[in-house]
């Protein structure tokens, strides 16, 4: 059946007025009994500088891998990125991070930090992992040795969450599109140095929009997924009287994953125990995953059976394991500059999507 849609459905702009059914215009507010949203408010920010040290990191290996989505390399050379609420300029000469942040404090699943413990505690920049190499594992060898310095940062969960659910099948800028918007359309904006980020929805906010309107803006079969998976989310935050720390959030990606229908199989549960729960022995299994297991280590057969023999290969640190070698294959196998991590490194380029707008 062919679903009439009110005509601003598609239309979206900054400041606007909107209304639960589209998000678009204040007419459409007789359409719906829900509360209209108030005006977005862009909250101009103030500016934190300082830098933090980090020995054996690598600011762009932990950035560029493909793991975060909200972060960008901008033309002038500086990360630029949003992560709990605060925007963030980030740059990194020798073991030295150059820090502006939006705000000084940083609220989190583990509690209100400074902007610089926050940046130590998200960057991992203090965590240095030990992969033992195998004698014989030339691949393992040369992966280490080049992506020395990359950490899996510790991502807000529900935001890692819902970007990996969007990811399924998805090139990277794609995801990353589809985030910054729904971002600018429910987020809160700061505007920072010139440039205006929006915070991340919570579930509460995303739970109102169900699968038509993502289907409508072009979100494809993961719609429905979506939108269940923030129900959910926002339901077990109205149930839960316990403070959200880490373990809450375990139990609710593991509730995601037993979820029929919620888009967390076995490839995003494992992206969301590693890049947000601290699960640092998983490891997600991608096309790339299959192809170099297959090729450089004659491992084959369904995604759980890869899974299984790289956790166990790797142990504590199999997730590092795993990114060496994805990253490290793809760089050697990637068809555009923005797959392969240590080239675009090495070069000047600005990242493809940025999650910001300059302000004019």
């Amino acid at each position: 059946m062919n679903r009439k849609f009110p005509h601003c459905f598609g239309t979206f702009g900054p400041g606007l007025e909107v209304c639960r059914v589209c998000y678009a215009r204040v007419q459409c507010q007789d359409r719906t009994t829900r509360p209209r949203r108030d005006r977005q408010q862009v909250v101009q920010a103030g500016v934190w500088e300082g830098e933090i040290t980090g020995p054996d990191f690598e600011l762009g290996h932990t950035l560029g891998s493909g793991q975060v989505f909200r972060w960008g390399r901008d033309a002038d050379g500086w990360w630029k990125g949003i992560a709990y609420g605060t925007a963030f300029h980030l740059r990194q000469k020798g073991d030295r991070i150059a820090f502006k942040a939006s705000a000084e404090g940083v609220k989190t699943y583990a509690g209100e930090m400074g902007v610089r413990d926050f940046l130590v505690w998200y960057l991992r920049t203090d965590e240095a992992p030990r992969v033992r190499v195998p004698r014989q594992d030339r691949h393992l060898r040369k992966a280490r040795g080049l992506l020395r310095g990359l950490r899996f940062v510790r991502q807000d969960p529900f935001e890692c969450m819902i970007s990996y659910i969007l990811s399924v099948q998805a090139h990277m800028n794609l995801t990353k599109r589809r985030i910054n918007f729904l971002a600018r359309i429910l987020g809160e904006g700061i505007l920072f140095l010139g440039e205006r980020y929006w915070t991340f929805p919570r579930p509460e906010a995303l739970s109102d929009l169900n699968g038509d309107y993502y289907r409508r803006h072009k979100f494809g079969w993961r719609s429905e997924r979506v939108a269940m998976a923030a129900r959910y989310m926002a339901e077990q935050l109205e149930d839960m009287d316990r403070s959200w720390d880490l373990g809450v959030w375990q139990e609710v990606g593991q509730g995601l994953y037993e979820l029929s229908g919620s888009g967390v199989g076995l490839k995003v549960a494992k992206c969301i125990d590693l890049f947000s729960l601290d699960r640092l022995d998983a490891v997600p299994v991608d096309t790339w995953v299959r192809k170099m297991a297959k090729d450089w280590y004659g491992v084959t057969g369904s995604d759980a059976k890869i899974c299984a023999w790289a956790e166990e290969r790797g142990g504590k640190w199999a997730g590092y394991m795993n990114e060496y070698l994805f990253a490290y294959y793809r760089e050697l196998n990637g068809q555009t500059i923005y797959d392969q991590v240590l080239s675009f490194c090495e070069t000047e380029i600005p990242s493809a999507e940025l999650p910001f707008e300059t302000s004019g």
